[in-house]
């Protein structure tokens, strides 16, 4: 669980801009029906667990081998999740920050029921700013940062709305249409038209990790109300036009070209299968919760910063969800840009030409991300105006370094807006 108190005055959050759209919000409060919750312990309980191998042995990864989750951590998450987890706890702490939902009726003329997570500030001058989260994350990775911004300002302070969308197919949000594909652009078309026709921000910031920060790199470049663009995940091959050499970085960007090339060697299994067998891969994800848990839960223990590792309690929360919502299989449809469409000569999402950022543009470096890319890689995809460099953190920096994070939005935001 989080360490947070439950806001002083929380429902002066939950006022609304004067510009939003009342009759397309709804208020939204977490209930998973009690069947659903009792089905999922069943399950837990009834799932075997994989029997011994050379490879998921404890062994491997003390020995700095990397196959996959171990037979020992997952028979120890099993125990805890059956046991000792409420998910009755996690829901209630969940429904203490104000949520909604949005009513979008987006170009296809189809309706999408979007969640989100918000604070909304008192001030006229607040800064918009949403917040993107990636896979295997929900909502609740930012939640953090919210925390700290309720303990640091009252409502009639806070500089900022801040704003944490479920994008489509995430918990709570519609999922994609069966009838076509969906795609990174069509994912922020609809966010921002959550941003302007709903909450009626007729300019706004936005900032993401992981999946979220591809969505908001599109949001920056297709859409104009989105002014400014922070990414703490920037992925991408070394560009043809920059005339790096090794003597030309720091020794943090030299490592972390290092892990980035062994993540791509060793750590993208996982994306291939959801970019090329999504169909399959779903089917496996949602038959069994164990499953799901080995899936997603290897992804947190292994993508986190060592130093500040993700608890156990947040990924039990995160699957839960997934597995409650059906979001295991819903989650999956970017994969199939990265791994089939998006992927040009000029590399993954991050470095095509096209979506180079104009605009000014924020980069956190965290030298545990699965593939921190140097500084002079990220100005190469935008208007660089801000940077940090972190010696601690890794893909998750919400959950892990959430001070940190938030300080670096708050100084972003500071220098680069307008």
């Amino acid at each position: 669980m989080y360490q947070v108190d439950v806001p002083r005055e929380m429902d002066d959050y939950t006022t609304l801009p004067p510009t939003a759209a009342k009759d397309k919000l709804k208020p939204f409060n977490i209930h998973i029906e009690e069947h659903k919750v009792q089905d999922l312990k069943a399950l837990v309980r009834l799932s075997p667990v994989v029997q011994s191998t050379y490879e998921n042995a404890a062994e491997r990864k003390e020995e700095g081998h990397d196959f996959g989750v171990t037979r020992e951590w997952l028979i120890d998450a099993k125990k805890i999740w059956e046991e000792e987890f409420d998910w009755r706890t996690h829901e209630s702490h969940l429904n203490t920050f104000p949520q909604y939902t949005a009513l979008i009726t987006d170009s296809d003329n189809l309706p999408y029921t979007i969640h989100f997570c918000a604070l909304f500030s008192h001030r006229t001058d607040a800064i918009p700013l949403a917040r993107l989260s990636g896979w295997p994350c929900t909502f609740a990775e930012s939640l953090p940062l919210l925390s700290l911004l309720r303990e640091k300002y009252t409502p009639g302070t806070l500089p900022y709305h801040i704003i944490l969308p479920s994008q489509p197919g995430w918990p709570f949000s519609s999922a994609p249409p069966t009838e076509r594909d969906w795609t990174y652009a069509d994912s922020a078309r609809v966010l921002d038209k959550l941003m302007r026709e709903v909450l009626g921000f007729r300019e706004y910031a936005v900032s993401g990790g992981d999946i979220g920060a591809g969505i908001g790199r599109y949001m920056a470049v297709r859409h104009e109300a989105c002014k400014v663009f922070h990414t703490n995940h920037n992925h991408m091959p070394r560009p043809e036009d920059v005339a790096d050499t090794p003597l030309l970085l720091t020794q943090d960007e030299k490592e972390g070209v290092a892990r980035g090339e062994d993540f791509m060697a060793k750590g993208t299994a996982y994306g291939r299968m959801a970019g090329t067998r999504p169909g399959t891969l779903g089917a496996v994800l949602a038959a069994s919760p164990l499953a799901l848990l080995a899936w997603v839960g290897e992804k947190y223990a292994a993508w986190a910063d060592p130093r500040t590792p993700v608890p156990l309690g947040h990924v039990l929360e995160a699957v839960s969800m997934y597995w409650f919502t059906g979001a295991s299989a819903t989650t999956l449809y970017p994969y199939r840009e990265d791994y089939l469409t998006g992927v040009t000569k000029k590399g993954y999402l991050h470095g095509q030409e096209e979506l180079y950022v104009d605009k000014p543009m924020g980069y956190s470096f965290f030298p545990k991300e699965l593939a921190p890319c140097p500084r002079s890689w990220a100005e190469s995809t935008g208007r660089l105006m801000w940077f940090r460099r972190h010696e601690v953190g890794g893909h998750f920096p919400s959950l892990e370094r959430g001070e940190a994070l938030l300080g670096d939005l708050e100084d972003w935001l500071g220098e680069v807006w307008k």
